[in-house]
């Protein structure tokens, strides 16, 4: 009995030391990440899914900027929205700058960019074409349905990846990752009653951060901040990798085993 209680010691203190050294695992928690029957993966899209030093996102900013000028819409009180009420559309709703229909126009137009800096990514369609065919997978954005459609097609994922479907920012009423609601309709939307089968891959600490204090468990993709440039932590993610690439080392049950 010693013996083998001494045998699986040393087998978790080598698996713990493979992952401090990996340098695509910033983070483990001690505690393994039980995977049921149950659980539910949810990917994010933008900087998660591809990772192109924010070139998407900086191409979504400035089409932002220059829809809201176009209302009057400064930048500092295109920010100042964005502070109060989550998104500057949210904010914009709130005070009459902008109607539903409005709105609509709005999600179209801040997504009609190009789109070339995203480009295919071989490796993470070959590693994500192998998770499980039983295990729900949704691609869960902020942004819109057709904008993660069009990401998916440039990765390479829109024949290979199988996602039950895409929660966006319509699903979720508007409100952003940061809304408890949000993943209350992402939650109703996979046809899940508890919070604890539902994993989150996600880029930005802020989602991270809300997606534990609903209860889901959460993986932080990437390991340097786009404002700052300096190394992001969160002590809300249950694991910090640098890609999706890394997801198989972490949560191996997440895949078919070979």
């Amino acid at each position: 009995r010693y013996k083998l209680l001494a045998a699986l010691f040393v087998a978790l203190l080598l698996e713990s030391r493979h992952f401090a050294f990996s340098p695509t695992i910033s983070k483990l928690q001690p505690t393994f990440m039980t995977i049921s029957a149950d659980t539910v993966l949810f990917l994010d899209c933008d900087d998660c899914l591809y990772q192109n030093n924010w070139a998407t996102a900086g191409k979504i900013t400035d089409s932002i900027a220059a829809y809201t000028a176009r209302l009057g819409v400064d930048k500092q009180k295109a920010y100042a929205l964005y502070q109060e009420h989550g998104t500057c559309l949210k904010g914009m709703l709130a005070e009459g700058l902008i109607d539903e229909a409005g709105a609509e126009d709005y999600l179209r137009e801040v997504h009609s960019i190009d789109y070339s800096d995203i480009q295919p990514d071989e490796e993470l369609v070959s590693i994500l074409a192998k998770l499980r065919d039983d295990m729900p997978t949704w691609i869960f954005t902020a942004s819109t349905a057709e904008h993660a459609q069009r990401c998916l097609q440039r990765i390479g994922l829109s024949a290979s990846l199988k996602h039950r479907g895409i929660v966006d920012t319509r699903v979720c009423k508007l409100e952003t990752k940061h809304s408890r609601s949000s993943f209350e309709a992402a939650m109703a939307t996979a046809g899940c009653m508890h919070p604890a089968v539902c994993i989150l891959c996600d880029d930005s600490v802020k989602n991270v951060k809300a997606a534990k204090a609903v209860g889901w468990r959460t993986v932080l993709v990437g390991f340097t901040s786009r404002d700052t440039g300096e190394k992001i932590h969160c002590e809300e993610a249950d694991f910090h990798i640098e890609s999706l690439r890394a997801l198989p080392e972490i949560l191996p049950d997440l895949f078919i085993s070979n």
